[in-house]
């Protein structure tokens, strides 16, 4: 197995935040593995991805699930899986659906 010396794991600071949502400003989502080199993160691009989807995107909502929204979640999840839901409910994250519903 490879491993990647001298990418960072664990818990990021504000300085690492702050400098993604600058990167994230100027050159827009997307183009991933790019990130690290442009910002001159110690963290892989997967890890820049899913920090930015889900804790410093602008639009995330944070709330717990309605009654009715798990009820909506459900028979579709089973139906479609994790990405397809998400596509259709477009009320939380991706992340946040798959952790609720990975089995």
């Amino acid at each position: 197995m490879e491993v990647n010396v001298g990418v960072r794991k664990g818990a990021w600071t504000e300085e690492e935040d702050s400098i993604l949502r600058k990167c994230i400003e100027i050159h827009g989502e997307g183009n991933w593995y790019q990130v690290p080199l442009r910002t001159g993160l110690n963290r892989c691009r997967k890890s820049c991805r899913l920090r930015w989807l889900n804790y410093l995107k602008p639009n995330i909502n944070r709330g717990v699930f309605q009654e009715d929204e798990v009820d909506l979640m459900l028979p579709l999840h089973k139906l479609l899986g994790n990405r397809q839901v998400t596509k259709l409910i477009n009320m939380k994250f991706k992340e946040r659906i798959q952790e609720t519903y990975n089995y």
